[in-house]
C-alpha cells in the first residue's frame, strides 16, 4: 500500500476513534448534567410546595376530602414534572397523580430518610418498570414534621429535554469528522508532495545510493549548516583530514581542523571560494572549493566544501602539461621547419648553393648549441621540455629567446617539485611574451640556477615597465590588463613561491627583470 493511503487510513481511523470517544463522553456528560439540573429544579419545587400555606395544617388534620389532591394537582399541571406526591409520617398518600392511589401507602421506597430523619435529598428510582429522578423534602407544621413531599420526573422526559442538545453535538461531531478526513487527505498529499511522490523504500534506496556515491568519489566532500552542524562528511575527506572513520563525522573532530573554521568564515562572509590552497597540520596541501547553500528565500543555510589533494591534482596537471608541451613543441617545430624548408627551397631555385650550405650549417650549429645546453645544463626533463617548447614558440613569433649559458639545473629543493617549477617558468615566460608583443625589439633572456639547495631564476624581457598604479594588484587572482578570463598566472606563481617560503620581485633596467629565489635554508635573510 502506498504511503499516502496509509497516512489517510491511519489518520482517519484515529479521528473516528477520537470523535466516537468524545461523542460517548459528551452524551454521558450531557445526560448527567441534565439529570443534575432537573433534580435541582425538582428539589426547588419540593421546597416551595413544602412551605405552602395551610398544607402543613391540612396534612396534620389528615384530611381525606381531596383538598390536598386538588391543591397539588393544580400546581403540578403548571410544571414539567410528572408526579408530585404528598404523604404523612406513615407514608399514606394524600396527593397522587392518579386518584386510585390516594390514601394508600407509598410503595416505591426511598422515603425512609425524609420521614425518619427529616432530611431533604435527591435520589434516582431505578426499578424494573420506570426510571425517575426524585426530590424529597419534609413538611412541617408548628415546628413539627407532619409528612413529606416527593417531586418526580421520569428519565424519558430527561432524554426528551436533551434530544435537541444531543443532535447539535452529533452534527458538530459529524462536521468535525468530515473536516478531519479532509485534513487527513490534505496531510497525506502534502507529505507526498514534500517527498516528491517517493515511497519509503525508494527514499531508503536513494539514501543508500547517495551514501555510496559520496564515499566512492575521489574528492572529499563536507557539508555543514549555518549553525556549524555536520551534514555530510565522506570517507575521502576523513582520510585527508586524519579523522576517525566513523559513519557520521563528529563535529568535535571536524572542528579541530582548519577546514571547519574556513567554512564558518565563508558562511559568515556569504562568499563562495574556488580552488584555494590550504595547508593542513600534517603538511598536506589541499585544494578547496566551497559553495554556499541557499533556501527558497535565498538565505544562506550552510556550505558544501570539496577537497582535493593538491599533490594528486598537480600530478595529473603535470601529466597533462607534458602532453600539452609536446603538442606545442611539435606544432612550433613543424611551423619553423616549414619556414626553413621554404628558405632553402628559395635559395636552391636561385642557384645559390653556397648560401644554402652556409644556412644549413648555421641552423645545425644553433640547434646543436641549444640541444647541448638543454641536455647538459638542464638536467630536469620537464623543465628542458618546457624551454624547448617556448624556444620554438618564441622563434615562431619572431622573439629573440636566449637561455643563459650559465644556467644549470641539477635538481630542485624539497619545497618545490618539477610541476611547480614549470608553472613558475611557464607563467613568467608567457607574461614576458605578452610584454614584448608590441615592441620593436623583442628579446627574452632566462637564467636558471637550481639544485637540491636552492632555486634561483631571472627572466628579462625588453618590454615596458609595470605601471605604478597597478603594481599592488598584479598578484591578485583574476587581475589582468587584457581582460577576459585571465589574471591567474602571477597569482599562481606567488602562491607557489610563498608556500615554498621564497620571494618574487622585479626591477626595471632597460627592460623588466623578474627574480625568483627559493633557498632551502630558511635562515637566509631575504
Amino acid at each position: 500500500m502506498k504511503l499516502h493511503y496509509k497516512i489517510m487510513i491511519v489518520v482517519t481511523t484515529a479521528i473516528i476513534l477520537v470523535i466516537g470517544f468524545i461523542s460517548l463522553v459528551a452524551n454521558h456528560q450531557l445526560k448527567a448534567s441534565m439529570e443534575l439540573h432537573m433534580g435541582s429544579a425538582a428539589s426547588d419545587i419540593a421546597v416551595v410546595i413544602a412551605n405552602l400555606p395551610d398544607l402543613g395544617q391540612m396534612l396534620s388534620e389528615e384530611r381525606e376530602d381531596g383538598s390536598i389532591q386538588g391543591l397539588i394537582e393544580n400546581l403540578r399541571i403548571l410544571t414539567r414534572y410528572q408526579y408530585i406526591i404528598i404523604m404523612d409520617m406513615e407514608g399514606k398518600q394524600y396527593a397522587y397523580p392518579y386518584a386510585s392511589g390516594l390514601y394508600k401507602p407509598y410503595k416505591n421506597g426511598g422515603e425512609e430518610a425524609v420521614l425518619n430523619e427529616g432530611k431533604a435529598y435527591i435520589s434516582a428510582d431505578n426499578n424494573q418498570l420506570i426510571s425517575a429522578i426524585r426530590a424529597f423534602h419534609p413538611i412541617y407544621y408548628e415546628d413539627e414534621q407532619v409528612g413529606a413531599v416527593l417531586v418526580g420526573l421520569l428519565t424519558d422526559e430527561v432524554q426528551k429535554e436533551t434530544e435537541a442538545q444531543r443532535e447539535n453535538i452529533e452534527y458538530a461531531l459529524v462536521i468535525g469528522m468530515a473536516l478531519g478526513v479532509i485534513l487527513a487527505l490534505y496531510l497525506a498529499m502534502d507529505i507526498k508532495k514534500s517527498i516528491f511522490g517517493l515511497e519509503p523504500k525508494e527514499i531508503a534506496l536513494l539514501v543508500s545510493e547517495r551514501e555510496l556515491i559520496l564515499h566512492s568519489i575521489e574528492k572529499g566532500i563536507i557539508a555543514i549548516d549555518q549553525n556549524g552542524e555536520v551534514l555530510i562528511c565522506n570517507r575521502k575527506s576523513q582520510m585527508m583530514l586524519n579523522l576517525p572513520m566513523d559513519d557520521k563525522c563528529s563535529i568535535d573532530h571536524l572542528s579541530q581542523t582548519p577546514i571547519y573554521d574556513y567554512m564558518l568564515e565563508a558562511i559568515q562572509s556569504k562568499s563562495d571560494i574556488v580552488n584555494e590552497q590550504l595547508f593542513l597540520p600534517n603538511q598536506t596541501r589541499i585544494l578547496i572549493s566551497l559553495c554556499l547553500m541557499h533556501d527558497s528565500s535565498n538565505q544562506v543555510i550552510g556550505a558544501v566544501a570539496s577537497l582535493e589533494n593538491l599533490t594528486q591534482v598537480r600530478a595529473l596537471a603535470e601529466e597533462l602539461t607534458d602532453y600539452r608541451h609536446l603538442v606545442d613543441s611539435l606544432r612550433a617545430q613543424n611551423h619553423e621547419f616549414m619556414n626553413k624548408l621554404q628558405t632553402i627551397s628559395g635559395l636552391l631555385q636561385l642557384g645559390d648553393h653556397e648560401e644554402v650550405l652556409d644556412y644549413i650549417d648555421t641552423l645545425a650549429s644553433k640547434n646543436s648549441r641549444l640541444n647541448h645546453l638543454l641536455s647538459e645544463h638542464i638536467r630536469d626533463n620537464k623543465i628542458a621540455g618546457l624551454l624547448l617548447t617556448k624556444y620554438a614558440l618564441f622563434s615562431e613569433n619572431k622573439i629573440d629567446f636566449i637561455i643563459d649559458q650559465d644556467s644549470f639545473v641539477e635538481g630542485l629543493p624539497a619545497e618545490l617539485n618539477a610541476e611547480e617549477a614549470c608553472s613558475i617558468i611557464g607563467n613568467l615566460l608567457e607574461n614576458a611574451m605578452d610584454a614584448v608583443g608590441q615592441e620593436k625589439v623583442k628579446k627574452i633572456v632566462i637564467f636558471i640556477d637550481a639544485s637540491q639547495d636552492h632555486f634561483i631564476m631571472e627572466i628579462y624581457n625588453s618590454g615596458p615597465p609595470v605601471e605604478e598604479d597597478i603594481l599592488e594588484s598584479i598578484y591578485e587572482k583574476g587581475f589582468s590588463t587584457k581582460g577576459g578570463n585571465r589574471g591567474y598566472g602571477l597569482y599562481l606563481v606567488r602562491n607557489i613561491v610563498e608556500n615554498a617560503e621564497g620571494i618574487i620581485d622585479y626591477i626595471y633596467d632597460e627592460g623588466v627583470r623578474w627574480y625568483v629565489n627559493i633557498p632551502r635554508d630558511k635562515s637566509i635573510d631575504r
